[in-house]
């Protein structure tokens, strides 16, 4: 039999360490993962920053364009299947989808940890009958662009796709009880939206689980 190249060597044995380090032990059809990382970000948005060009890929693999929802107040949180503040939150989480959802609000989950995949979202999105849909941020782009370091953290675009909100979803108040019952932070700042106001304020600490991301390429 004639000896591989020695280059071709190096190549499998390099897909093959690729792999392993993008966690892909699991199929990589399961969920959008395991791709080369694009290049780092070179925007970070801010409030009064308008948001475009983002295209992510949920669960049910339907991708998602920011453009697609121009019009509609749009809530992206940054979440995790595996944090006990998003579980901690559920119940307020679903409980704002409803009051909102059909006051033309959109809202899409971003998971943005490099070992989490579709079986176990699915699972929790099942157990807790969630209805949203959880997106890929593959090598967590998207958390970068945000600067978003916790689960759960949102970020809040008016119905031109401006950043109006970042922080967190609620008071240490509603964190101290055993469920959290209300995003006591987060409706306010929806309420001015819909009345045609700027959040005040537009910015809150965050508090939660920190995202596991990929080491920025």
């Amino acid at each position: 039999m004639k000896p591989e190249p020695f280059n071709l060597k190096l190549c499998t044995l390099a897909s093959c360490l690729l792999a392993l380090g993008l966690g892909c032990g699991k199929s990589d059809s399961d969920w959008p993962r395991g791709m080369l990382p694009p290049a780092p970000p070179t925007l970070t948005y801010h409030i009064g920053s308008p948001v475009s060009g983002l295209r992510l890929t949920d669960t049910a693999r339907t991708t998602h364009s920011i453009e697609a929802y121009r019009g509609r107040i749009v809530v992206l949180e940054f979440w995790s299947c595996r944090s006990p503040y998003v579980e901690k939150s559920e119940k307020a989480r679903q409980r704002l989808i409803a009051r909102y959802g059909p006051q033309d609000m959109a809202y899409l989950a971003i998971d943005s940890n490099r070992d989490e995949y579709r079986g176990e979202i699915e699972q929790y999105l099942g157990d807790h009958r969630s209805s949203y849909p959880v997106v890929a941020d593959d090598h967590g782009m998207v958390a970068r662009r945000f600067n978003a370091k916790r689960t759960p953290q949102v970020v809040v675009l008016d119905r031109g796709g401006v950043v109006r909100y970042i922080g967190g979803l609620c008071s240490d108040d509603e964190w101290a009880k055993s469920e959290v019952e209300r995003a006591d932070w987060l409706e306010p700042a929806l309420d001015a939206l819909l009345a045609g106001r700027s959040p005040d304020p537009s910015t809150r600490p965050p508090k939660g689980n920190k995202i596991r991301m990929l080491p920025s390429p």
